[in-house]
């Protein structure tokens, strides 16, 4: 078992005999941290958001008073997840009211007594830890509901994605771009009343932006070349026809996943200036979730291939969408995403094709993961670790058949030199009879035998069975797995598996 990682504790006084005399009361359970007025315990927050696990406030400061840190806490909703404990001489009712008014945990006058403050900091950790304990279960349960919806959302997105010609992590990646993006609106920007609820489904709804593009014929979706006025004009109608066929449905209209999918799919495409498309919203007249849907699609269209372009450059990409060469997005969600340009220069390396795309992905999680664990949810968190392990695990092979199989939505995707030889096609729902084939019973047996024995400590395995390949001649394969592992909770869980099937002489 690893040693527990310490809390950590800031002091905010002026006085530095009083912050070390807290610091030497509790330095031996707990790091601390001080600032010597509100203005550096703010921008302590900011730098180290989710790190802190209590605020030891003085009110009487210079610069920036105790009160004025709690207002500021409280317009950007910090004081839901942050205990704050006043230290002060002050113990008039009505300061003690103020403080209790703007959120304030608990109150400690100098001077100190050691046992009362270490017995009162013990307290107030411990309760907001069974708080957010009480929380992670109540979310955990909420996604639960949601699963279906989610898979739901997943094939319908990546049906389009694949006739696109697109890669099926396109959709993958405006997830994490929008959800990153409205993270930080959320942060730095309060008074777009964003939730953790609210950017969870958008994200998911942000799946289905251009769903209306099933309608659109073929030639003019995957053409190589410049579209002509009229071509132009069919492919913008995808925007209202992705919204009129939510509309349509007979049932669950009302959810709000839908409702933000429809405004995603109408809007998407509009412009701040108003001089976008379909309707020519202007400013605030678009709402929230279409705005960060279609900044994320931007960015993603300019920094990938498609078949009318070459890929641009992150630095290229970001240039392009602060000159307004893109048109024009809102100013406050312009701020965010240059904040968090550095994070998003790191996700644009998550592919589909191992083979075109080799990187540090040890690298990329340990980067990613560590500046975005603030902003960034749990589950957009196991998706990026998910996706770190399948290129470190697919990139160490150079032929076979790859294979990336999802517990969640039981689909299977096919990639490789050999996926043909195989005859097996980029993705199938029913994966599991089909990775092996009806005529294979016992080789499906030996392997699930296999990948149950596995852990998070030993998740690699291999078995050697017989199949039958598009040749129709049963030749002994080899396959290896890396099963992937999510330890968010109480217990681990599969969150899949990758692998590569190779043909060998015999097997042994």
């Amino acid at each position: 078992m690893g040693v527990a990682a310490r809390q950590t504790i800031l002091i905010a006084d002026d006085t530095k005999l009083n912050r070390t005399m807290l610091s030497d009361i509790l330095s031996d359970d707990y790091d601390v941290i001080e600032a010597c007025d509100g203005r550096e315990a703010v921008e302590l927050l900011r730098d180290r958001e989710g790190a802190i696990s209590l605020l030891l406030l003085d009110i009487v400061m210079p610069n920036m008073d105790g009160f004025e840190v709690l207002a500021y806490l409280h317009r950007s909703r910090w004081n839901n997840d942050l205990p704050v404990m006043i230290i002060s001489a002050e113990t008039s009712p009505a300061y003690i009211r103020k403080g209790f008014e703007l959120g304030v945990s608990d109150y400690i006058s100098r001077p100190f007594d050691p046992e009362v403050v270490l017995q009162r900091v013990r307290n107030t950790i411990a309760l907001y830890a069974k708080q957010n304990k009480l929380k992670d279960v109540i979310t955990e349960q909420v996604m639960e509901r949601e699963k279906a919806n989610t898979l739901m959302v997943d094939i319908l997105s990546t049906i389009v994605e694949f006739r696109n010609g697109e890669s099926g992590l396109h959709v993958t990646r405006i997830r994490i771009i929008a959800e990153l993006l409205l993270e930080a609106l959320k942060r730095r920007f309060p008074e777009y009343g964003l939730t953790s609820s609210k950017i969870a489904l958008i994200s998911n709804a942000a799946a289905l932006h251009d769903i209306g593009k099933i309608v659109v014929p073929d030639e003019i979706l995957n053409k190589p070349g410049k579209l002509t006025p009229e071509e132009f004009e069919i492919m913008k109608t995808h925007a209202a026809l992705g919204d009129e066929m939510l509309d349509g449905l007979h049932f669950g209209k009302d959810e709000e996943l839908v409702k933000y999918a429809r405004q995603i799919c109408r809007w998407h495409h509009e412009r701040w200036d108003g001089r976008g498309y379909p309707d020519g919203l202007k400013g605030s007249e678009i709402p929230i979730a279409a705005q960060a849907v279609a900044l994320a699609d931007v960015y993603d269209a300019l920094v990938s291939e498609r078949v009318y372009k070459k890929a641009y450059s992150h630095e290229t990409a970001v240039s392009m969408i602060e000159n307004g060469e893109c048109g024009m997005f809102n100013p406050d969600l312009m701020q965010c995403f240059r904040a968090e340009a550095d994070s998003l220069n790191e996700i644009i390396f998550i592919r589909s094709d191992p083979a075109k795309v080799l990187f540090d992905a040890d690298k990329l999680s340990r980067e990613v993961l560590e500046r975005s664990e603030p902003g960034l949810s749990g589950r957009t968190v196991l998706l990026l670790e998910r996706e770190r392990a399948k290129f470190t695990f697919a990139a160490s092979f150079s032929d076979g058949l790859l294979f990336d199989y999802d517990s969640e939505s039981d689909t299977v995707a096919f990639s490789g030199k050999d996926r043909e030889r195989f005859g097996y096609p980029k993705i199938i729902a029913d994966s599991a009879a089909s990775l092996m084939g009806e005529e294979s019973p016992e080789a499906l047996a030996v392997l699930q035998q296999r990948i149950a024995s596995t852990s998070p400590g030993d998740p690699v395995t291999n078995a050697c069975v017989e199949l039958t390949l598009a040749d129709g001649i049963r030749r002994a394969c080899e396959v290896t797995c890396l099963v992937v592992w999510a330890e968010d909770g109480e217990e681990p869980r599969r969150l899949g598996v990758v692998g590569r099937v190779a043909v060998r002489e015999s097997c042994a």
